[in-house]
């Protein structure tokens, strides 16, 4: 059911097979509809093409043959008005005037007047009437014309006489003169004639444009002997036409125009004819000749039948078939083989390829615009993809900048090296900036001051202290004042760029708030030998690297501070347990407590003992003439050393497993001793205490104060080993009272 629903599916037919069915389509419905629908219609649009046909024709002919005429006028007028030329004729139209002369002149004919091809023959006439020089050889004479009794020359010498000084003369023979005078200081000297090239200047425009109409145009001139000019094929239906056709005379009285109009004795034939004036080149208000092009207008439906029937219609289906299987073939390969390869190079271009091979013909169709449409495409989406292939890199390379930048603020803890270290990524990661550089600010919050800066000049700026103040005219004063991002594109025309002697490559300069917060830290400022180099991308990467800076300046800065603060409390620590210590022994009122174990060997430890002391670390002595080592270990409590412990140990037996365990035994010992301190303390604060509540008991049952006087004095005199005890009152009128 499926295979037969895709064999009647015409959008699954092959394309030949389409075109087939279309071609046939084409043929046969306007066939159909010209038989059946298009019979009233058929006449005005028939008329209507032989109107416009007749009509372009026409109009082009009247153009081109008034065009030939005038430029043959011109060229004959560009010769007499020669100065050089007119001296030359008029020296071979004197009398005594040598034979080389007339070659002279035929020469000059020849250059001037044959370039355009309109002449066949140049001749110049004295007053007389007599040939004194002409382009070709003076017994080649057109036929019919003498020397003196050449009608151009009666006419001219009449016309040329008045005043004029030009004529177009057209002769009974057919031939077609155009005559200027030749003067000589005012006077008419001579007469040169041009006869026309009737076939090219003519008759080669009367010939019609694919002339499917059975139309013809033909010339002729006015006067009461009218010349005809007409193709010789077109010949007998001019001659009929010219008998009684109507648009001569319209033609004569200046009238162009498209018309339908009768022929004939009878007036039987109707034409469609344009006519129109062919201007005199020399007098363009007279019209020299009257242009007419004609065709028959009794072309009807029941014609079209009559000629397509019998045999005839046998031949039209075998040629409208051979026809469509022609044009079938044709398309096919015009059409079929074009689009094959366009979806082959679409499948390439799916898969990635953007070079395979895509022929652009020369052809200017739906098909080939289709095809240089699709190579324009290819080639904009691959060069879109590599423009993103590009972005991306450059993307990967801020990402790794910023990662690399992010996991170094991570890790590192000195502000110093974090600062020194994220500059010199900057410029490694990005090849635009050639300079780098972090300013923070003061305490008193006035002035961003260099901390970190790349390159040579960097350590320049830095020994030098450069710093700027906050709102001042410079990237990094605005920058610091107002807390947002400034770029000085140009800095030749930047009103916020302060140039840097050290650094005059500059022109372009961005500089990036570090923020903690609301609070401006400080700034990053990056610069470039490249005007608008810094792309808004690019500023986006550079700010998330600013506020990671920032971040890790500040936890660098809080956790140098915490290493302060850690160290000034360790320091106080130590210093509180050496007081401790201190008072500890002041209190058993002993300068040190010592304590010895062993066999004494002699040896004197006190040197040795006071290097472990001042050192902090286990020192070993020289060996003994008995075989032992003497060491020293210090005895460290909070990193304060309380004392040493010294021993001799025997020398085969000494290795630093030994002296690790001694320094071991040794913070053992300092801290059993701390805590046999803080239990004497203990024991010390329960027994102040257990006497306190003592005495605070007996004081209590008492009522009168003389007894709470004596019970104090005695238990206090008693608790403190005190051999005598006073309590003072004051009394209101400033006498003691002693107890």
């Amino acid at each position: 059911m499926k295979a037969l629903s895709r064999t009647f599916n015409a959008l699954s037919w092959p394309l030949w097979i389409k075109l087939s069915a279309g071609f046939a389509l084409a043929i046969l419905i306007p066939a159909l509809l010209i038989v059946f629908v298009a019979q009233s219609g058929y006449n005005d649009l028939n008329t209507d093409n032989v109107r416009r046909y007749v009509s372009e024709n026409g109009a082009h002919q009247q153009q081109a043959i008034g065009a030939a005429l005038a430029q043959a006028a011109a060229e004959l007028q560009a010769l007499t008005s020669n100065a050089s030329a007119t001296r030359q004729m008029v020296l071979t139209l004197q009398p005594d005037a040598p034979a080389a002369q007339s070659r002279v002149v035929a020469a000059l004919f020849r250059d001037n007047l044959f370039g355009s091809g309109l002449y066949t023959l140049v001749r110049l006439l004295n007053t007389d009437g007599v040939i004194v020089a002409q382009s070709n050889a003076i017994d080649a004479l057109p036929s019919g014309v003498s020397n003196a009794e050449s009608l151009t020359f009666i006419q001219a010498r009449e016309i040329f006489g008045e005043g004029a000084d030009a004529l177009v003369a057209v002769l009974p023979s057919g031939i077609v003169e155009i005559a200027r005078a030749v003067f000589q200081d005012g006077e008419v000297a001579g007469y040169l004639v041009g006869t026309l090239d009737t076939e090219r200047a003519i008759l080669s425009y009367l010939t019609l444009n694919g002339n499917v109409y059975n139309a013809y145009s033909y010339l002729v001139s006015g006067g009461q002997d009218p010349v005809l000019f007409v193709r010789r094929q077109d010949r007998d239906a001019a001659n009929i036409s010219l008998a009684g056709s109507p648009a001569v005379a319209r033609a004569f009285n200046g009238v162009a125009q498209m018309d339908t109009y009768r022929l004939g004795a009878e007036r039987d034939r109707t034409v469609i004819g344009f006519y129109a004036p062919i201007a005199n080149p020399v007098r363009p208000d007279v019209p020299l000749f009257a242009l007419v092009t004609e065709a028959s207008a009794s072309l009807t439906f029941g014609q079209s039948l009559a000629y397509l029937g019998g045999a005839r219609a046998f031949v039209l289906i075998v040629g409208a078939g051979s026809v469509l299987a022609l044009l079938v073939l044709l398309f096919n390969q015009l059409i079929t083989q074009p689009v094959n390869q366009l979806r082959e190079a679409m499948q390439a271009v799916n898969q990635g390829d953007f070079e395979a091979p895509v022929d652009v013909p020369k052809r200017r169709d739906e098909i080939g615009q289709l095809t240089g449409t699709f190579v324009d495409m290819r080639e904009h989406v691959h060069a879109l993809l590599r423009d993103l292939e590009t972005r991306i890199a450059e993307r990967i390379r801020d990402i790794n900048a910023t990662h690399q930048v992010s996991r170094f603020a991570v890790a590192q803890r000195d502000l110093q090296t974090l600062m020194d270290e994220a500059v010199n990524l900057i410029i490694q990661h990005f090849p635009n900036i050639y300079h780098a550089q972090i300013f923070l600010l003061n305490d008193d919050r006035d002035y961003a001051i260099l901390r970190a800066s790349t390159g040579e000049v960097g350590q320049v700026l830095l020994k030098r202290g450069h710093r700027l103040a906050v709102g001042s005219i410079s990237v990094i004063g605005q920058v610091t004042k107002q807390g947002d991002v400034v770029v000085a594109r140009d800095t030749a025309t930047s009103q916020v760029h302060r140039r840097n002697e050290f650094l005059p490559d500059t022109r372009a300069e961005l500089a990036i708030p570090l923020r903690i917060g609301e609070q401006v830290i400080g700034a990053l400022d990056v610069q470039s030998k490249q005007r608008n180099a810094f792309s808004q991308d690019e500023i986006l990467v550079l700010q998330t690297m600013a506020d990671q800076l920032a971040v890790a300046i500040e936890n660098a800065r809080l956790y140098q501070e915490s290493l302060r603060r850690m160290a000034d409390i360790e320091r106080a620590n130590r210093e509180a347990t050496l007081a401790t210590w201190q008072e500890y022994i002041y209190t058993r009122r002993q300068r040190a407590l010592a304590s010895e174990a062993g066999v004494p060997t002699g040896s004197d430890l006190s040197d040795l003992r006071q290097r472990a002391i001042r050192e902090g670390r286990v020192v070993v002595g020289e060996a003994t003439g008995h075989g032992t080592v003497p060491v020293a270990v210090p005895i460290k409590l909070s990193g304060q050393t309380l004392g040493a412990v010294e021993w001799e140990l025997p020398a085969e037996h000494l290795d630093n497993n030994k002296l690790q365990l001694a320094q071991e035994l040794a913070n053992r010992l300092a801290i059993s001793l701390d805590n046999a301190r803080l239990f004497e303390d203990s024991q010390r604060a329960a027994e102040r205490e257990r006497i306190v509540n003592t005495i605070a008991a007996k004081l209590t049952p008492q009522t009168e104060i003389a007894e709470i006087l004596q019970t104090a004095v005695r238990e206090v005199g008693q608790a403190l080993r005190a051999p005598q005890v006073n309590i003072r009152l004051h009394q209101a009128n400033g006498k003691n009272e002693q107890r």
